[in-house]
């Protein structure tokens, strides 16, 4: 019974530890793309990094910015 208990903390304290790892967010601006590397980074981490935004373009108009995390 012991044992089982143990394995059990084992593996559910494996599964809840995150992996870090190099991360690629990629960006959109109207044609052009282009790529961040977050490195030793969380999931977590680099998707709250890697957002979309809008950016003023200072004519009084405004550029979105479409990211994702690949």
């Amino acid at each position: 019974m012991k044992k089982l208990l143990f394995l059990s903390l084992a593996i559910a304290s494996i599964c809840m530890v995150s992996c870090k790892k190099d991360r690629i967010c990629e960006c959109t601006v109207s044609s052009t793309t282009f790529k961040t590397t977050f490195n030793d980074a969380t999931k977590r981490q680099a998707k709250d990094a890697c957002v979309s935004q809008t950016y003023d373009n200072g004519n009084g108009t405004s550029t979105k910015v479409e990211c994702k995390l690949k």
